[in-house]
């Protein structure tokens, strides 16, 4: 899509959710190939990385952070156990509902993930200045959040 040949009076009216599936496309070619040894798609690493920030999960809160359906986490939550990244468990204080959390595994997928997550950050930003590329994190942040809410 952005090249050199990009013309830069599409900049300003071009949507930003075609710059965010870009660079999402982009992200997920350099995941596949800078982690040949684990086998994990994009789709569940949105899993794991849920768990991970916000602890154990029930389905329905997964569904409900993820805009997806709960028929699709039960799937991807299947998917990942068979994996060993998660593991499903009571919730001690409702023992009729259960929570995935990450295995030990998953959490070793996460930090190796996060590490090449954060080394393909700084290349795709590396003409900014350390407050530049803390303001985009706000901005991107921000624009999380007021997406959010619609």
């Amino acid at each position: 899509m952005v090249d050199e040949n990009w013309k830069k009076d599409r900049i300003m009216f071009t949507p930003l959710n075609l710059y965010m599936e870009y660079i999402l496309l982009s992200y997920n070619n350099y995941l596949k190939d800078h982690l040949e040894d684990v086998d994990i798609t994009y789709g569940e690493l949105t899993y794991i990385y849920s768990v991970k920030y916000y602890g154990p999960s029930s389905q329905r809160e997964m569904a409900q952070r993820l805009y997806v359906s709960e028929a699709n986490v039960a799937k991807m939550i299947k998917k990942l156990v068979n994996k060993g990244l998660v593991e499903k468990h009571k919730d001690e204080n409702n023992k009729s509902r259960n929570l995935v959390s990450l295995t030990d595994k998953g959490e070793e997928v996460f930090v190796k993930v996060s590490v090449l997550t954060a080394g393909w950050e700084r290349k795709i930003t590396k003409e900014f200045s350390n407050d530049k590329y803390a303001d985009l994190k706000k901005v991107m942040y921000h624009l999380s959040v007021e997406s959010a809410d619609l």
